[in-house]
């Protein structure tokens, strides 16, 4: 059997951490790394359990199973089209399944697998990834993990880019309080080689998508969402390294009232170049104009504040 790999799908199936995610733009070959990741677990762990998961069936049949029917080797593995499993010789299991609503998590909630796998993960909500993690459990040695490949975008977004992303370098590893172990692994349509051979237009396609979805899908760019107001933000654009700020410099802050939603104060410095730099936040929820006043008094001692501006309403109170 000949498997063809680009370097950033070797580097995902290699992956060795709890929790992966592998992504970033379209075309760089994520559905493919998992299928190929599944068929080689599961020839290498005999008995293995593994469950692969798109949020709809529609999407896990003409995805990932259709894939699969490519991938796997029928001389070692037999596909049973009514429970969609993959059933390999040595007595390895590969279960498609699919999870649309929250309730959809009960199907598996007697199961145990060695390897769970979400494709297009920014597709499920939190509560589905958190859930069914739990499901992967049991008494072998097998190497027990997540491993979830995904696009930016759709409802998930926010919750993907907390855990994966923010603060985050790529390819970094990162360990949490219970030793617990995550990574992302970037993926550009540019280094899928394959379809760039196959299909050299694919990126002009993809330049001609409106701004938003350019970005997500041709860039990868995590720092895009829908309702974004600020639409031409750039991390490496607009975000610097920490800095001693020159007691010369000028300093204000500005408040954008809120009570039940949340307050938000901003600190500013403007440089010798009229640059203005954002040095400080806060949110304050249900809290009195007189008490947002003293918490600014208090974050700001030691500094000289040349004045604070705010929101009309704030004033009416």
């Amino acid at each position: 059997m000949k498997l063809q790999l680009t370097k950033k799908q070797k580097q995902f199936i290699e992956a060795r951490e709890d929790e992966v995610l592998y992504g970033g733009a379209a075309g760089g070959g994520k559905s493919y790394g998992q299928v190929v990741d599944s068929f080689l677990y599961a020839l290498r762990y005999a008995g293995s359990r593994q469950l692969v998961l798109r949020r709809t069936f529609p999407e896990l049949k003409r995805s990932l199973i259709l894939t699969s029917l490519i991938v796997f080797d029928k001389d070692v593995a037999k596909y049973n089209s009514s429970d969609h499993i993959w059933i390999l010789q040595n007595g390895s299991v590969v279960e498609f399944g699919y999870c649309e609503r929250d309730a959809d998590v009960q199907k598996y909630q007697s199961a145990e697998y060695d390897v769970i796998r979400f494709d297009e993960l920014t597709h499920f909500t939190e509560f589905q990834y958190t859930y069914l993690i739990s499901r992967v459990r049991g008494v072998n040695d097998f190497p027990k993990q997540i491993k979830s490949s995904t696009n930016p975008g759709s409802e998930g977004h926010a919750w993907v880019k907390s855990r994966f992303i923010e603060n985050k370098e790529p390819n970094k590893v990162y360990k949490d309080d219970y030793d617990r172990t995550t990574v992302f692994i970037p993926a550009k349509v540019q280094e899928n080689t394959f379809l760039m051979e196959a299909d050299p237009l694919y990126v002009q396609r993809l330049e001609q998508l409106p701004e938003n979805e350019r970005r997500a899908l041709l860039d990868g760019d995590w720092d895009v969402f829908e309702g974004q107001v600020f639409k031409e933000f750039r991390k490496h654009k607009h975000i610097v390294e920490p800095f001693q700020i020159p007691s010369t410099w000028r300093r204000f802050c500005s408040i954008d009232w809120g009570y039940n939603d949340p307050c938000c104060v901003l600190w500013y410095t403007v440089g010798p170049d009229r640059r203005i730099y954002v040095y400080r936040e806060t949110y304050l929820n249900q809290r009195r104009a007189s008490e947002v006043a003293q918490d600014n008094i208090r974050l700001s001692e030691g500094e000289k504040i040349d004045y604070c501006v705010s929101s009309p309403d704030m004033w009416q109170r």
